[in-house]
């Protein structure tokens, strides 16, 4: 085919027109919501925990490092709290561990929608992002003690009772105050052996009938104890194959638990959210209610929606745990309370976890007592709340519900009490005392960043692209209508011009000298400059 003449050709014309006209159409169809229907599918069918899914190997071996670092705080006055001295505390840490988290034996339920799977998580200690090693002596407040004494005195108000129990542990060199090594208090367990022998005393069991926590009769008593390397048997999270709002979402925990059996009514003991590695798409910040479901605590979390931020370059929601709110300030936490009167756990920023710790009257507040009552603070030397260093954060691209960065902050503290009946406490100074906060973080990996990068961009200058897409049908089509109509002006401006007229059939034409010489008959004479032609007819 010859380029040249099919480039001047009416169908090359036609053709320029043509793809314009569907070029335009698409956009107009991309611009109406095509654009919007095409991503939502793409997303739809990338966010599902299925064997064919992108994600489901991301979701199965999760490859972003999380890591969870533990703040312990050391009681520089161990002596001296027991006489009505404030504790003063130095901070010590961070103890990073890296965790890593494997989901095994995974089977569906495509009537649910659902999948069901053991997740083991296990923690490596990270020597260069830690203040510190694991054999680090570290003075703690006794918790096992005075968590012992909150139940003698929640059991009996006979204060002979109270203050033999008293007697028995201080001959055991029980004490306000325990120094320990970082991996015992953590992992590998510190001896409890003595409260396991009292309980079993034959003089304690007279006094009533006491049940010593399954988990530590084996005399052993750690944070994370049975924790490292192990399961929690079977949980189950939909998979988003049917709604992807429902995506990542949990359904049961621990071998089909549907709720929690730790507290007073069904909406504390509700699992809502999902387990706080994914979520679902399609996050409409401010509306959509955010959830996670926290072991640690044995409750879900509701993230508080801040303002949309920019994160590693990419365009996120940002969230944060709201403040902790006391029963009187919200009437709706009452069931968390262990108090028969609710409206008894009145202290803001303060929230129990007692349940959650099987007796121990253990309490939850944000590090370093933030946003809390400042009574607290006042109660101890040594702390200093910080924003920027205490307060939990959560940055999700809301579109794809992925997490590019999280930090979750939570202390856990103990109440000491001057018991008057219990001579090892009857001296000291009521305080609520902090023995560690944990932080729980993770970055989006840097593939997966760029990857939301690029997206986040194309979304954010999509609407100068879909007005620069439709001019530019526009002008596809205004081309091949400016081509067409040259072409054609050029075709009749050529029929306009004055054309040499066609030679009668059977003349030709003859100079003078020539005309002179033949014997042809002369037809007309025509003069050219300096030559005279002469036409005569010529014989066929």
């Amino acid at each position: 085919m010859n380029i040249r003449k099919f480039i001047a050709s009416d169908t090359f014309h036609q053709l320029i027109i043509y793809c314009g006209c569907v070029h335009f159409v698409f956009a107009i169809f991309l611009v109406a919501g095509g654009f919007d229907f095409f991503l939502n599918l793409s997303i739809k069918k990338l966010f599902r925990i299925t064997k064919s899914s992108p994600v489901f190997k991301l979701w199965r071996d999760i490859p972003i490092p999380i890591y969870m670092k533990f703040h312990l705080f050391n009681v520089t006055n161990p002596d001296e709290i027991g006489q009505g001295a404030k504790p003063m505390l130095r901070e010590m840490g961070p103890y990073t561990y890296l965790v890593r988290m494997q989901k095994f034996e995974i089977t569906k339920n495509s009537t649910r929608d659902t999948v069901k799977y053991k997740q083991n998580r296990t923690f490596y200690f990270q020597p260069d992002m830690s203040a510190g090693s694991e054999d680090d002596q570290i003075t703690m407040i006794n918790v096992l003690f005075i968590a012992v004494s909150h139940m003698a005195n929640d059991f009996t108000d006979l204060d002979f009772i109270l203050e033999t129990l008293d007697q028995m542990l201080a001959d055991r060199d029980e004490k306000l105050t325990r120094t320990v090594k970082v991996k015992d208090i953590l992992f590998d367990g510190i001896s409890i052996q003595t409260y396991v022998d009292l309980v079993n005393d034959p003089m304690v069991q007279q006094a009533g009938e006491i049940e010593f926590p399954e988990d530590y009769k084996d005399g052993l008593f750690a944070l994370l104890k049975n924790k490292n390397g192990t399961h929690d048997g079977f949980w189950e999270m939909y998979s988003g194959r049917k709604n992807s709002s429902h995506f990542a979402k949990l359904y049961s925990i621990q071998n089909g638990k549907r709720k929690l059996d730790l507290y007073k009514a069904d909406s504390c003991n509700a699992i809502n959210g999902s387990d706080g590695t994914f979520n679902p798409p399609f996050i409409e910040p401010g509306v959509t209610e955010l959830y996670a479901f926290v072991p640690e605590i044995c409750r879900s979390v509701q993230w508080q929606y801040l303002f949309n931020a920019v994160s590693y370059g990419i365009n996120v929601a940002r969230y944060t745990l709201p403040a902790i709110q006391s029963v009187p300030e919200n009437p709706d936490k009452w069931c968390f309370c262990p108090k028969e009167d609710p409206m008894k756990c009145d202290v803001a920023g303060l929230e129990s976890l007692q349940a959650c710790f099987q007796g121990a009257p253990v309490q939850l507040t944000k590090p370093h007592f933030l946003e809390t009552d400042r009574e607290l603070l006042k109660g101890v030397l040594g702390l200093r709340p910080d924003d920027r260093k205490h307060q939990s954060k959560l940055d999700i691209h809301p579109l794809t519900g992925a997490t590019v960065e999280a930090q979750i902050r939570l202390q856990f503290s103990i109440d000491l009490v001057p018991w008057p009946a219990m001579p090892t406490f009857q001296n000291a100074s009521r305080a609520m005392i902090p023995f560690a906060w944990i932080e729980l973080s993770a970055t989006l990996d840097a593939l997966n960043q760029i990857g939301l990068w690029i997206l986040s961009s194309f979304l954010e200058i999509w609407p100068i692209l879909r007005i620069l897409n439709i001019l530019g049908a526009l002008s596809t089509i205004g081309l091949g209508a400016m081509i067409g109509f040259a072409r054609k002006s050029k075709i009749d401006k050529g029929s306009d011009t004055p054309q040499e007229e066609e030679k009668p059939a059977g003349k030709r034409l003859l100079t003078k000298a020539e005309a002179e010489e033949s014997s042809e008959p002369v037809l007309e004479e025509i003069k050219d400059d300096s030559v005279t032609f002469i036409t005569k007819a010529k014989e066929e």
